[in-house]
């Protein structure tokens, strides 16, 4: 796939991020794992896979691409680590899926 030559690199990055993006969002599992984090603040992986029914190693790998792309971040509480949601990076992704 080549790109257009007047596509700056900013905005071949951008676009880039801005995939990678709407990728992760693309998986209906992700969407219920974000809508899950979000009622309670933060959730550790154990209450993930538990409340959604799913086993834990899938939970993780989800979470993995939501972090890759920082939809969500991490807060280790002892030897919990609990994920939140980047509020400002919903926010973008709600932007760019307006436009499109």
């Amino acid at each position: 796939m080549s790109t257009s030559p007047l596509l700056s690199t900013v905005n071949r990055q951008r676009l880039k991020v801005s995939t990678a993006i709407m990728r992760a969002l693309a998986h209906p599992l992700r969407i219920r794992m974000l809508l899950y984090i979000d009622e309670r603040e933060s959730a550790c992986v154990n209450d993930i896979f538990q409340a959604l029914q799913i086993k834990q190693a899938v939970a993780s790998q989800h979470l993995r691409v939501l972090r890759q792309v920082e939809l969500v971040y991490t807060q280790r509480q002892g030897k919990f680590i609990f994920y939140a949601i980047q509020y400002d990076k919903i926010d973008i992704a709600s932007r760019i899926a307006k436009k499109i």
